[in-house]
């Protein structure tokens, strides 16, 4: 929700060329709303947070219980190839070094399960209330011809008219739904 926007620069340029060429009878192009007072209030957004923190709390844990032996194991492989990489020959020290790489690999990989994972669940419980989110806004722009809505909680606007302002009627029909 907070990538409408990625900096005042571009805020600005927007803001610049949506109003060169508009008369006031045309109403506004550029709105905004804010993103932070949505998620607060946004049926169902808070409830999707608080299942997706335990999933999140779940999913960690299980996490801590696969990932710490293979760290320990890899943390006891290394430092058994440190303490003895000297007296090793040549041909030792290279498969040492492979194994090590492999065990490395093994625990990305691992870890790249888990963030997969995240993401998955992450899409599955806050993605329908974002997406609904998302089309009331799309809705509202269509309707009323908004060239551009930007999201003051990205930090982007640094002055505008409050009258410019459609976090309230995002709410209202949200909640309408």
């Amino acid at each position: 929700m907070k990538g409408f926007l990625g900096s005042a620069l571009a805020a600005l340029t927007l803001m610049s060329v949506a109003a060169s060429g508009l008369t006031a009878q045309q109403g506004p192009s550029v709105v905004f709303l804010d993103s932070d007072r949505i998620g607060q209030h946004a049926p169902g957004l808070q409830e999707a947070r608080q299942r997706m923190q335990q999933e999140l709390a779940q999913l960690e844990s299980r996490a801590e219980v696969e990932l710490a032996p293979l760290q320990a194991e890899f943390q006891r492989m290394v430092q058994e190839f440190q303490q003895q990489q000297a007296m090793m020959t040549q041909e030792r020290r290279q498969q040492q070094e492979q194994q090590l790489m492999q065990k490395q690999q093994e625990l990305q990989r691992k870890g790249a399960e888990f963030e997969e994972e995240v993401q998955a669940k992450q899409n599955e419980i806050l993605g329908p209330a974002l997406e609904r989110i998302n089309s009331v806004i799309d809705q509202l722009r269509q309707e009323r011809g908004y060239a551009f809505i930007l999201d003051v909680a990205a930090g982007g606007v640094i002055a505008a008219d409050p009258t410019l302002d459609i976090t309230d009627e995002v709410l209202r029909r949200l909640n309408d739904a």
